[in-house]
């Protein structure tokens, strides 16, 4: 009975241990996305700026 008692808390132990490990996981994504949408955001704003000033520098 004892090893049975072990073998259960060693399994509630790994799925505990997987749910955390896959929180983390979830967690580096969701930043690794935000990550991207604020390079992107970064970028267009450059492009407009860019363009704003070669549609003003062509009506001088």
């Amino acid at each position: 009975m004892n090893n049975r008692a072990h073998e259960l808390a060693e399994t509630e132990l790994d799925r505990v241990c997987g749910g955390e490990l896959y929180m983390i996981r979830l967690q580096s994504l969701l930043s690794q996305r935000q990550m991207a949408i604020q390079l992107t955001t970064n970028m267009l704003r450059a492009m407009n700026e860019s363009t704003r000033t070669i549609a003003g520098n062509i009506g001088k």
